[in-house]
């Protein structure tokens, strides 16, 4: 038994997008996006840096805006040092292969 018999129109699907480019190209370099990222990740630790001197002179009141800068500083850091992990691991392991 075909499956073409239960759905018809499974087979004008297959024929329309037999002809799709599987895959895609990236419009950014690898490098570039992670340099955005390590950019993007400098943003929210100045920024968490700026507010911490803002509460300590009184030109900010609420404490959780500060609170919630500072946790997101420090979650940016750990992913920062997780993909630089991740990277001096892939660099390692590349170079203890025998060509």
């Amino acid at each position: 038994m075909k499956i073409e018999q239960f759905i018809p129109s499974a087979s004008s699907f297959l024929q329309t997008n037999r002809n799709v480019d599987v895959v895609s190209h990236p419009k950014t370099s690898f490098s570039s996006a992670l340099g955005e990222a390590l950019q993007s990740a400098n943003e929210t630790i100045v920024n968490a840096e700026k507010m911490s001197e803002k509460i300590a002179t009184g030109e900010i009141k609420n404490i959780h805006d500060v609170t919630i800068a500072a946790q997101k500083a420090q979650i940016a850091l750990q992913l920062t040092t997780q993909v630089r992990d991740k990277v001096v691991e892939s660099y390692q392991e590349i170079m203890r292969m025998q060509v």
